[in-house]
C-alpha cells in the first residue's frame, strides 16, 4: 500500500480545521457591524422551505440557512431570501447575486469544478413518487416506456436513464409543476430526492405514495462562490455546531420526520475542499500503528468482522459495526439479486500521528463487481479512522465515512 501523512486532506476530514484566505470574491464582512446576508433557496419545497404568509422560508433548509446566517453574526431582519430553481443555483452565486445557496445542493466532483461547498449538512437519495393507483412502479426499473418528471438543472434525468434507457423524461422548472402532472395523469411518476418527494406525498396522502426505493446517493452541501474558502470554512464550522447542539435533529424531527421521511442519521461533515496536500515521511510513523492499521483494513475485506471486532476500543464496537453496515451497500437488504456478487476492496490513503499514544487514517473503500446503473448509489467511500494506544495496543475507537459522488 502507498502511505502519506496527510496534512491538509486530514485536515478536511479529521481536524477538521477551516481553511483560510479567499480570491477576493465577496463574503460577508464580519469587520463592521452586522452583515446583511443574501441566501437563495427553493419556495416550493414541503418539509425543506416553504414561503409563509409573511414572506419567510419554513423547513429544514430555511433552519439550516438561519442558523448559519446567525453564526455570521446577521441578524435575521438583515436577512434577504432570493428565491433559486435547481437550474439557477450556480447562476446567482457565479455572479454574485447571492451570499450563498441552501437548496437541496447535491455536491458532485463536477459540480465542485464551478461551486466552493461547505458541508454536507444532510445525505438523502434519489426515489420515486407515483400515484397510489398505481402499483406497477416500485422501482426504476419499472419505468420503461413510461413518463417521469424531474425538474431542470439536476442530476435526476441521467440517473433514471442509467437505469431504464427507454424511460419518456420530461422536465419542469420547478417539483410542484411535476406533481401537479402526476396529480393530473399526464405523468406516471416524479423523480427526485427522497426527502423532497416525501413532503409532496404528504400533502397528498391519500393519492400519491414514495415507492421507498431509494437508488443514489446524494450529499447536500452549502453553495459558495467558487474560490472563496473563507466563507466556506465558516459555514462549515456553523453546521457543524448545528449537528452538535441538536438543532439538526431538531429541525429535522420539526419538519421532516412527521411527513413521514426516515432521515438517516448526521453526515460527517468536512470541508468539501477544492485541493487536498500530502505531505509527511511515512518512515516517521510508529510502525505498531503502521500494523495495526493494516490488520484492520485486512479483515475489513476479508469482511473477518470478529478480527476487526478484535482491534477496535471495546465501548466504540457496536456503533462502529453499526455504521460499517449502514455505509456498505453490499449489505441492503433491498437491492436485488444482480447485486449477490458485488464486493470491495479497502485500500488505505494516508496515515497521520498527532502523539505518542493518538493517530488518525483515511482509507478509501471501492466497490467491485457493480452494475454500471448502480455506481450512484456504490459510491467510493472515504473512511476517517481515529486510533489510540491502549495498554500499549492500537485500537481503532471512532470511524466515520464520507462517499465520492461522480
Amino acid at each position: 500500500m502507498t502511505r502519506a501523512i496527510l496534512a491538509a486532506a486530514l485536515t478536511a476530514g479529521l481536524a477538521l480545521t477551516a481553511a483560510c484566505g479567499t480570491d477576493g470574491t465577496r463574503s460577508p464582512s464580519m469587520a463592521t457591524g452586522k452583515p446583511a446576508l443574501t441566501i437563495g433557496i427553493a419556495y416550493h419545497q414541503p418539509g425543506l422551505s416553504v414561503m409563509d404568509s409573511g414572506g419567510k422560508p419554513q423547513g429544514f433548509d430555511a433552519d439550516t440557512a438561519r442558523y448559519i446566517a446567525d453564526k455570521l453574526g446577521a441578524l435575521p431582519e438583515k436577512i434577504t431570501w432570493k428565491e433559486v430553481a435547481p437550474d439557477q443555483r450556480e447562476q446567482v452565486l457565479t455572479s454574485g447575486a447571492v451570499d450563498f445557496v441552501v437548496a437541496t445542493y447535491s455536491i458532485t466532483t463536477g459540480r465542485m469544478e464551478r461551486v466552493t461547498f461547505a458541508g454536507p449538512y444532510l445525505v438523502t437519495g434519489q426515489d420515486l413518487l407515483v400515484r397510489k393507483d398505481d402499483p406497477s412502479i416500485n422501482r426504476p426499473e419499472d419505468l420503461g416506456g413510461r413518463s417521469v418528471c424531474t425538474a431542470q438543472g439536476t442530476t435526476a434525468a441521467d440517473n433514471l436513464r442509467a437505469f431504464t434507457p427507454e424511460v419518456n423524461l420530461t422536465t419542469r422548472e420547478g417539483y410542484s409543476a411535476c406533481v401537479d402532472d402526476l396529480l393530473a395523469g399526464t405523468v406516471d411518476a416524479v423523480s427526485t430526492d427522497d426527502v423532497i418527494l416525501a413532503g409532496y406525498a404528504a400533502q397528498h396522502p391519500d393519492r400519491l405514495r414514495l415507492t421507498g426505493y431509494r437508488f443514489t446517493k446524494e450529499r447536500y452541501g452549502v453553495g459558495i462562490k467558487k474560490g472563496d474558502t473563507g466563507l466556506q470554512g465558516k459555514i462549515t464550522q456553523a453546521i457543524r455546531d448545528m449537528i452538535a447542539d441538536g438543532s439538526w435533529e431538531k429541525s429535522i424531527s420539526t419538519h421532516l420526520t412527521p411527513e413521514g421521511y426516515q432521515p438517516q442519521p448526521a453526515p460527517a461533515v468536512f470541508n468539501a475542499p477544492d485541493k487536498t496536500v500530502t505531505a509527511g515521511d511515512p518512515a516517521d510513523l510508529d510502525q505498531d500503528l503502521v500494523t495495526a492499521v493494516d490488520s484492520l483494513v485486512e479483515n475489513f475485506n476479508k469482511q473477518d468482522w470478529e478480527a476487526f471486532g478484535q482491534l477496535t476500543c471495546p465501548e466504540a464496537k457496536d456503533d462502529i459495526d453499526r455504521f460499517v453496515m449502514r455505509n456498505t451497500p453490499r449489505y441492503d437488504e433491498r437491492l436485488g439479486p444482480e447485486l449477490a456478487d458485488a464486493g470491495f476492496v479497502t485500500t488505505v490513503t494516508g496515515i497521520q500521528q498527532t502523539g505518542s499514544d493518538a493517530a488518525a487514517f483515511l482509507a478509501r473503500e471501492a466497490f467491485t463487481n457493480v452494475p454500471d446503473k448502480y455506481r450512484r448509489y456504490f459510491a467510493d467511500i472515504d473512511y476517517t479512522g481515529v486510533m489510540e494506544r491502549r495498554d500499549g495496543q492500537w485500537k481503532l475507537c471512532q470511524l466515520s465515512a464520507d462517499f465520492v459522488q461522480p
